[in-house]
């Protein structure tokens, strides 16, 4: 099965610095699998970390929707 997803999220990088951000996402689970939630979070997170430089743990998401 094949889920999209859009994800809102922040990232604080000091006292007054905030970065806000948008990402979307396509994850795949295998048949017979079910979806997990969990999943899809960590791997939005790693999508935004990487593209500002930033650890995982420091992305808040604000939104996450499923696209169809």
């Amino acid at each position: 099965m094949r889920y999209c997803y859009f994800a809102d999220y922040e990232i604080q990088l000091s006292d007054h610095l905030r970065v806000w951000g948008q990402s979307t996402l396509v994850h795949t689970v295998a048949p017979g699998d079910e979806l997990d939630p969990a999943e899809v979070l960590v791997r939005i997170r790693a999508q935004a970390a990487d593209a500002h430089d930033v650890k995982p743990a420091q992305v808040r998401v604000r939104g996450l929707s499923r696209l169809d």
